[in-house]
């Protein structure tokens, strides 16, 4: 079996997100005259000028040891939920909810941290970024990634 590479990642034009949103919102009957707007006008025009929903630093990914920082918990419930060994009185129980939240969570954590290095710039006085992981090695170098690609 040949294994294909990953794609590289793409600039996506206003037309083919516009069309895309049209066929997603079209099926079940949704009709909006807001479409390429409807779920991520403010991510679009954070990636510069509003016609392309792309963001650079989606291409890197940040240390798994910066991403355990953030919700240090998660790595134990998806262990736990992957063994699929249910203890008797363990509130942790394999379900299909729980293993899509997890999954939603390590991926919001990765997101998190790859979004923040913009939002730190837009926001400089939040609070947020007084928590220690915005001063951490790891992050200050992925920070400098990201303003390398960006």
């Amino acid at each position: 079996m040949k294994i294909k590479p990953p794609r590289q990642a793409q600039e996506w034009s206003y037309f083919s997100h516009r069309e895309s949103i049209d066929k997603a919102l079209s099926s079940p009957g949704i009709r909006s005259n807001k479409n390429t707007h409807i779920n991520c006008g403010s991510s679009a025009r954070m990636a510069g000028s509003g016609r392309f929903f792309y963001i650079a630093r989606a291409t890197l990914n940040p240390p798994t040891s910066l991403r355990k920082k953030l919700f240090p918990a998660i790595g134990e419930w998806h262990d736990r939920l992957v063994a699929k060994e249910p203890s008797p009185g363990d509130p942790i129980q394999p379900t299909v909810a729980e293993n899509a939240f997890v999954q939603v969570i390590m991926m919001f954590r990765k997101t998190f941290i790859q979004d923040s290095v913009l939002m730190m710039e837009l926001h400089p006085c939040y609070l947020i970024w007084r928590h220690s992981i915005f001063s951490d090695p790891a992050y200050l170098s992925f920070k400098r990634e990201v303003h390398i690609i960006a």
